[in-house]
């Protein structure tokens, strides 16, 4: 029976999502109240959330590949399996067919040998026709 094959979780969270990104920035105004926020700072917050998406996105990839590639597996076991079965089932097939294949040819082999002896036999009837003829 094929084995069933689920993605393995990784355990891992994602760091930032949009909601999570916009708490940073809050955070970050009321952690700091004489900080001002400034463009810098903002760049800084924007680009570390950048990188952890794309952090993200390659480990989603590596994922991806990882069950690509056991699925792949799998379907050629099943694929394995499937023509081993064939195999099985043509071979057991096999003795049948050919006995029966022989059992035709050889009455092939019989009706050719009467079609040979029917025609023989029509060109002596014809010979004989032909003789009684000349004889009247």
């Amino acid at each position: 029976m094929a084995e069933a094959v689920s993605p393995q979780p990784q355990e891992r969270k994602r760091s930032l999502s949009l909601e999570d990104s916009e708490k940073v920035v809050k955070k970050s105004k009321a952690d700091s109240p004489n900080a001002t926020l400034n463009s810098s700072n903002l760049q800084s917050e924007f680009s570390s959330i950048i990188n952890q998406l794309n952090e993200d996105r390659e480990s989603d990839q590596v994922i991806m590949d990882d069950m690509k590639t056991r699925y792949e597996d799998l379907c050629a076991k099943q694929m394995e399996l499937l023509n081993e079965k064939l195999q099985t089932a043509y071979k057991e097939s096999e003795d049948p067919v050919n006995q029966r294949i022989e059992i035709l040819n050889s009455k092939f082999d019989t009706i050719r040998q009467l079609e040979d002896d029917i025609d023989q036999f029509k060109n002596m009837l014809g010979k004989l026709h032909n003789d009684l003829s000349e004889l009247e």
